[in-house]
């Protein structure tokens, strides 16, 4: 089943809606929900996200600290993405590819505002639910290596 942008017809697979009610289309920027399939077309501009909201310029990725002996990370060092997505390899300080499959599966709901406690990142015991931690997944008791852990925030250019 699809549901079709009122204002330019696109189709969407109803799949899209399993965990928002609305979506803006990527061709019009027109609103397309739901309710949109059951309504007929309403004329509406619907401002991109980017104009209605200020974002940060950074996302933070900092090594806290390590359990056991990671060949790759000190503590302090920092992964930096600029406008949420791009390394920034002039402020990056190193990456270790199994470390982001800790971190892939949030750094972009963090980026754009959503609460690190909402996803159970946050600290129980901190005031500051801006912050989210992770750890990386390598279980160093059985390898040898060093199980990271990540604090990450973000930040404003300056």
């Amino acid at each position: 089943m699809s549901v079709k942008c009122p204002k330019c017809g696109k189709e969407y697979d109803v799949a899209l809606f399993q965990f928002q009610r609305a979506i803006i289309c990527d061709k019009c920027g027109g609103l397309v929900s739901l309710e949109s399939a059951q309504h007929p077309p309403v004329e509406q501009e619907v401002p991109s996200v980017q104009k209605q909201v200020s974002f940060p310029h950074k996302l933070v990725i900092e090594v806290i600290s390590i359990k056991g002996n990671c060949p790759v990370y000190s503590v302090g060092d920092k992964i930096v993405l600029d406008e949420g997505y791009r390394l920034n390899l002039k402020e990056t300080t190193n990456v270790c590819m199994h470390s982001l499959v800790s971190i892939i599966p949030y750094y972009n709901a963090l980026y754009y505002g959503v609460s690190p406690k909402s996803l159970g990142l946050a600290r129980e015991d901190s005031s500051d639910e801006e912050v989210a931690y992770v750890q990386c997944l390598d279980p160093c008791t059985i390898t040898g290596g060093g199980t990271v852990i990540f604090k990450i925030y973000r930040a404003t250019e300056h």
